[in-house]
Parts: structure tokens; sequence; C-alpha cells
């Protein structure tokens, strides 16, 4: 038994520098790994339509340690200002509470047993990566803390505004930040962000208290 555990080791390691010695090139990589990935998701066809990236998404995929360049920093720009919808109603500062509860609603957009969670709105779950009112202990840090938003910046209508774009699709102040695209994607409405914006530049906020 012991000698078979040995033969397999080298067996295995043998396989493994085979392996290494035919590794394909980065771009025949990237095929493959993005084949596995698509073949393994059990999903309906338009679940897999989210598995297509799209040209943002491709600029911003680059590979290793490789920068933007001016020109692709600039394209992904132009795509996400393209991309922003504003309310119908041309309101884009909704009402706070109803914001309130969006950025603690992780509920959406969950696939379970290939199908979509039967739901009727997605949230917004900005907890999970940002401080949001004063006190709040189940927050995020993978991004800035929010707490104060308007008390320091304000809600003038250029603050609502930038506010507003920022939440639709950060990408169009900061290309390929890790910020989800929350509306450029479909998965909060316009309505949405617009009662996110209240959230967070409201003075009765509890966001600003």
């Amino acid at each position: 038994m012991k000698n078979f555990a040995l033969w397999s080791l080298s067996a295995a390691a043998g396989l493994l520098v085979a392996g290494c010695a035919t590794y394909p090139d980065q771009a025949t990589t990237r095929q493959m790994a993005e084949k596995m990935v698509f073949e393994a998701f059990s999903a309906s066809p338009a679940h897999l339509k989210r598995l297509e990236q799209d040209r943002s998404q491709q600029i911003c995929s680059n590979v290793g340690d490789a920068k933007l360049s001016q020109d692709e920093a600039a394209e992904v720009v132009k795509l996400a200002r393209e991309s922003i919808k504003y309310p119908a109603s041309g309101q884009i500062v909704g009402d706070w509470k109803t914001g309130d509860m969006l950025a603690h609603d992780g509920a959406g957009d969950r696939i379970r047993d290939g199908k979509t969670e039967n739901r009727k709105e997605n949230g917004a779950l900005c907890q999970n990566c940002h401080a949001l009112a004063p006190g709040e202990i189940n927050v995020g840090n993978v991004g800035p803390a929010l707490t104060g938003f308007g008390k320091q910046r304000g809600n003038s209508e250029a603050i609502a505004k930038y506010t507003y774009d920022k939440i639709y699709n950060a990408w169009v102040y900061f290309p390929c930040s890790n910020m989800p695209r929350l509306g450029a994607t479909g998965h909060l409405t316009p309505e949405q962000v617009a009662h996110m914006v209240a959230y967070l530049i409201d003075p009765l906020s509890p966001i600003n208290k």
C-alpha cells in the first residue's frame, strides 16, 4: 500500500510537470477558464447572459497588473455616462425612509434551483461594503464609510446628481472600481436609486445624525 501511494504521488507529480510544460498562453487559458465556468453554470438562458461581459467589463478585466490606459479609462467613463437613466418623474431625490430599507436589504437576483428568486424589487445592501448610520454594528469596510455623507457634503442639486450617478454607475467617476453598477446592470431601478440618494443626503436621514 505504501509503495502504491508513493507511485501515485510520483505519477501525479509527473502529470503536473507535463501540464506545466505545455501550459497554454494567457489568452487561451482565459478562454478555457471562461468556457469551463459557462458550462458549469446551471441556469436559464436569461441567467447565462450574465456571464457575457459587456464592453466596459472586457476593458476592466485585464489580467495581472495591467493598468488602464488613458484611452481605455476614457472609453469606460463614456460608456458609463451613456448608461445612466433618470426617473421618468425627473426627481432624483426620493424618500429617505425607503432608501434606508434598501440600504439594509440584500435580497434579489439570487438563483435557487435554476430559478431567480421571486421578488418584485431588489435590495441594495449598502451595509455589506459601507458603514452607514452612526452606531450600526453589522456593516462592511470594503468601501468608504458613508456615515455623515450629506452632513459633510450638503444636499445641493449638484451633490444629488453626483450621488445619483455614482450609485447608478460608479464607473462614470471611478473606472473599473469595485462599486457595483447598481443601476446600469438593472439591479436597481432609477426610482430606487433616487431613494438611495435621499437616504444619503437628506438631513433627516439617520445616516446624517
